[in-house]
């Protein structure tokens, strides 16, 4: 949820500066479709969720933490452009944490319930799956490395109620650093005649 708000925000706040679609356009993501398919391919496992068994090994498991490695590796191949640092860290920290759980995200019963998403988990059980997420409900004492668990509660009292980690909220920051690098025109050092020259962010070559 915090990325899908957050790339949103990213888009109309950069298209009110003056931002457009073209300079987005310009900048050329090395091996891009690959993380496109990736998170497509994901989708099977966030959206049609089975019971969360077999650790790390499991199909469903091995799915997520083999495309994570694999976008990761995109973001490593684009490092040079404006957030891919972030995104690698955001995403490097959720893998993290997902890894020592057995290939889910953790969310603890109480985190779920203030946010008013309580309605997502498929039972009440100690492991149970959520729809639509990559989480799986573990009490906090259950769950390794806690803090880089899905901990930061919006309540349901506020729009937009969620549960995000800090890897979602470092991954945030980079895309909304990314659109806004590349989708505004930078303006260059005024001239003797004081005029600024305006450009666009240094285009990478696709490499496919």
């Amino acid at each position: 949820m915090i990325l899908l708000v957050t790339t949103s925000l990213a888009l109309a706040i950069a298209l009110a500066r003056g931002g457009t679609f073209s300079g987005l356009a310009s900048t050329r993501l090395r091996y891009g479709w690959l993380a496109i398919l990736l998170f497509a391919l994901q989708a099977l496992v966030i959206y049609f969720p089975q019971p969360a068994r077999g650790g790390v090994w499991s199909p469903q498991t091995l799915l997520l933490v083999g495309s994570h490695l694999l976008v990761l590796l995109v973001v490593g191949l684009n490092w040079r452009l404006p957030g891919m640092p972030l995104i690698g860290i955001g995403l490097a920290l959720n893998l993290l944490v997902m890894v020592a759980n057995g290939g889910y995200m953790p969310i603890t019963p109480e985190a779920l319930q203030r946010a008013g998403l309580g309605h997502l988990a498929l039972g009440d059980a100690s492991g149970s799956r959520l729809t639509a997420t990559k989480d799986i409900l573990l009490a906090r004492e259950e769950t390794k490395l806690w803090v880089l668990s899905d901990i930061v509660v919006i309540p349901a009292t506020l729009p937009l109620s969620s549960v995000f980690s800090v890897g979602d909220a470092v991954l945030a920051a980079g895309v909304w650093w990314f659109f806004q690098s590349t989708m505004v025109p930078r303006r260059a050092p005024a001239g003797p005649d004081g005029l600024a020259a305006t450009g666009r962010g240094t285009t990478i070559s696709e490499n496919t």
